[in-house]
């Protein structure tokens, strides 16, 4: 008899059939590779470690001995005869090199360094890496009715010491970028700039780097999945076995779930769409510091001081940040200024040598001044939310999500029964000290599970991982849930305490088996 039973509860079982929204699948996937990739996004404008050339630096008595040594070097390597006639920038990919050229005109007016570098030097190509001694040769040159030839220096530049490149700079009187072979008293006004920058290539540091750039990318698919994939693959399980509710109503149930997750990257001359790629990874230091932002807050109590901040408008911003920065480092002033002060405050005065530490750390703090002021500004600034917000439907989202999810039509068809879920906004609304990460929206992470009943669209539920709330201050109801995820609920009496001076009126019911997911 008790086999009969345990018989009958087997043939009772059944198991829903959900497939996943293709579309929004494939942006999901990309989106994987995409911010797991960036890391090795390097290796678009750098050789692979068994590529290219490598360059141990040479070792010198001193600075006048490398000054002289290496300027002839690359005298000798790059002038009128080696170089395309016209050209004007050259990428020497055999020794790590990149060479630009530009025309000066002499027999200008007598003025100061400052009055120079603004009026005449602005422009003029790895300006913002030009010690004071070059700034001043170039003034004196401008003001000076001729160029005597082999006027120049070199410098060698480090990062918390270490070498990891080599530039130089020197004038040729007439015009050797046009007319090299013309004759000297037509181009007696023009002198012509060399600006060479050799890039050293260690083979232990390129090694090492090629590396660390692998181990960062699997680390970015384990957390992705471990934090996200994984709840999503459990979410389907779930379905599949169970439905979406703990008893469900007769009739053929089948589902259809949508994820996308949500990472952003916007990255034309070749080379500028290049270095927008290659620049886009340091919204990574943006995502760094907005989380070390979130710690501070959380520690202070003031989520509610901060709005969070869009990653795809995060990532987009820094994309173009990259050109952007380049342009006004040598076109404006106080950029310049700025830059030249960051790369030599930290050298001796003889200005033989940069030190990039400072530079480094100003870019990281000024890749995140952008979504740090917008967060402070929106914060203090915000307005409630109005209450007829649809929180459950797709398009309260993220900008990239909202974009990608209008595609996804069955999103926009009107279920039998109101879209449910969501709540989870509203109750971050009005309590945003329950926010795990108050600086960084999450609304990209949310899945839709599409419910259809004998082959129509019966209800629409969104699901957001409770991952993103503290989930150890939500009050907690001794009613279950009719899903088999956990339901916000409006809560019974009016204020139920969360934590210190903190109310809510939700509370939240748990479904039968464990699960992060959330109506």
């Amino acid at each position: 008899m008790r086999r009969a039973k345990i018989a009958d509860a087997q043939t009772q079982r059944r198991d829903y059939r959900l497939r996943r929204h293709r579309f929004a699948l494939a942006i999901s996937i990309l989106s994987l590779f995409n911010a797991s990739s960036m890391p090795l996004a390097a290796y678009l404008s750098e050789y692979l470690p068994w590529r290219g050339f490598f360059s141990t630096p040479e070792t010198y008595a001193n600075y006048t001995e490398f000054n002289t040594v290496y300027l002839a070097t690359n005298q000798r390597r790059y002038s009128n005869a080696t170089l395309p006639t016209g050209v004007i920038y050259v990428a020497d990919a055999a020794k790590n090199t990149q060479v630009t050229r530009t025309l000066l005109r002499l027999h200008q007016p007598p003025m100061d360094t400052n009055a120079c570098l603004s009026k005449l030097l602005l422009g003029l190509p790895g300006l913002m890496y030009y010690s004071e001694p070059q700034v001043e040769l170039l003034c004196s040159t401008f003001t000076s009715n001729a160029t005597s030839d082999a006027r120049g220096s070199c410098y060698a530049s480090h990062l918390c010491s270490f070498m990891f490149g080599r530039s130089c700079l020197w004038l040729v009187p007439g015009d050797a970028i046009s007319s090299p072979y013309a004759n000297m008293e037509k181009d007696a006004t023009l002198t012509t700039l060399y600006f060479v920058s050799e890039a050293i290539r260690d083979p232990e540091i390129v090694w090492y780097m090629f590396i660390y750039r692998i181990g960062t990318t699997l680390f970015v698919w384990s957390r992705l999945w471990s934090r996200y994939y994984r709840h999503c693959a459990q979410l389907e399980s779930l379905v599949r076995r169970c439905g979406h509710r703990v008893v469900m109503p007769s009739g053929t149930w089948t589902y259809e779930l949508v994820y996308e997750m949500q990472v952003q990257d916007s990255t034309n001359p070749m080379s500028l769409l290049l270095g927008m790629m290659y620049l886009a990874r340091s919204v990574w230091f943006a995502y760094w510091g907005l989380c070390l932002v979130s710690l501070g807050l959380k520690a202070l109590r003031k989520e509610h001081r901060f709005s969070e901040v869009d990653p795809a408008l995060i990532a987009i911003a820094v994309a173009l940040y990259g050109p952007i920065m380049a342009y006004m480092n040598g076109h404006v002033l106080i950029f310049v200024r700025v830059s030249q002060w960051l790369f030599y405050c930290l050298t001796p005065h003889e200005r033989q040598r940069q030190e990039a530490a400072l530079m480094c750390i100003f870019i990281t703090l000024l890749t995140l001044s952008a979504p740090l002021i917008y967060g402070v500004v929106a914060g203090c600034t915000h307005c409630r939310q109005r209450r007829d917000v649809d929180y459950s439907a797709s398009a309260f989202n993220n900008l990239k999500s909202a974009f990608v999810l209008r595609f996804a039509s069955v999103l926009r068809r009107v279920p039998q029964l109101p879209p449910r879920g969501g709540f989870i906004y509203h109750l971050l609304e009005t309590a945003p000290q329950l926010k795990r990460c108050p600086t960084i929206s999450l609304r990209g992470t949310d899945c839709f599970l599409v419910c259809y009943l004998n082959g129509k669209l019966h209800e629409r539920l969104r699901l957001s991982l409770l991952t993103n709330v503290d989930v150890a201050k939500l009050p907690r109801s001794n009613e279950a849930t009719d899903f088999v995820v956990h339901e916000l609920h409006p809560a019974t009496s009016k204020n139920i305490a969360i934590g210190p001076s903190l109310d809510s009126s939700f509370e939240l019911r748990t479904p039968p088996e464990p699960t992060l997911w959330c109506i």
